[in-house]
């Protein structure tokens, strides 16, 4: 162990567990789930070693810098498949309404319901594609900084998406919401019962519901939040992706609207979220580095 080279983010990563390990112990009494959890933790702690371990390599072949170059992700969304089995027993309540009221008190009228009047097939289609889009959107940065060998820019920028996906997964268990897309106001208030295109809306509908099992995930809204993060980050470190991403991050969050996953409270928590914690970072990353004399996570 004391030879074990860890990252800033195998620390942020020990520290999420950590919290999230005090939400399952919170909610252990009433949980079905007493077994499953504990056993993700524990994956996810060796994940964290493992990883520390290989860093300690003397020689890191290609196959072990790819597999700590995917660490990051393979344990956000691992984590994120545990919070079924937790949140809806840490926090019974939904706030559905109070986001919804919100929004009708800012806008003067539910944002769902208002742009349904642009419904048309191809439409949903392609704002659907956008929507899916979003997941590999980062990697696209990513990928970049590492062919450039750009390490210590890319444990900045992972540090920095890591702490806005953990920040609006705790906000998850305080504020627990589904999105309008289950608000019963909303649904009997839609002129179009299912937003069905011509190709693509209906299979990635259902593949988004497989991959969901939490549903309670609307606010804050992380699609927000982490396309602002990725055109913070391609602003500052690579202009002509930014460009290229600019339309197609208009484009998400229109959809997140129209196709019915978040209130427009969501988006905008989302987005100053997802300023401050760029900014922070973008501050005391350095400072952070050197007093904690960590490593590069790829590295």
């Amino acid at each position: 162990m004391k030879n074990l080279k860890f990252s800033l983010i195998d620390i942020l990563n020990i520290f999420f567990v950590f919290i999230i390990f005090l939400f399952y112990l919170s909610a252990f009494k009433v949980s079905p789930y007493k077994t499953q959890p504990s056993l993700i933790f524990t994956f996810l702690i060796g994940l964290i070693l493992f990883s520390a371990f290989l860093r300690n390599s003397n020689h890191l072949t290609k196959a072990k810098k790819i597999f700590l170059f995917s660490y990051p992700v393979i344990f956000l969304f691992t984590m994120f498949e545990t919070f079924y089995m937790i949140l809806p027993y840490f926090n019974p309540h939904t706030y559905d309404n109070l986001l919804n009221n919100i929004d009708f008190k800012l806008l003067g009228t539910y944002p769902t319901i208002w742009i349904e009047q642009f419904h048309n097939p191809f439409f949903t289609d392609i704002l659907y594609l956008l929507y899916l889009f979003y997941f590999p959107m980062p990697l696209f940065l990513l990928i970049y900084l590492y062919n450039k060998k750009k390490h210590f820019t890319l444990d900045k920028i992972v540090t920095t998406y890591l702490t806005t996906y953990y920040t609006s997964y705790i906000i998850y268990f305080f504020i627990p919401a589904m999105g309008p897309r289950f608000n019963e106001t909303l649904i009997q208030l839609q002129h179009f019962k299912h937003l069905n295109g011509v190709i693509f809306a209906i299979p990635i509908r259902e593949l988004i519901n497989y991959l969901e099992p939490n549903k309670f995930d609307a606010f804050p809204s992380l699609h927000s939040a982490i396309v602002t993060t990725t055109m913070l980050s391609t602003y500052y470190y690579n202009k002509k992706l930014f460009k290229i991403f600019l339309p197609i991050a208009i484009g998400i969050f229109i959809a997140l609207v129209y196709c019915r996953y978040h209130y427009v409270i969501d988006i905008i928590v989302g987005f100053i979220l997802s300023v401050s914690i760029f900014y922070i970072w973008h501050y005391f990353y350095d400072k952070i580095r050197i007093k904690t004399k960590t490593v590069d996570f790829t590295k």
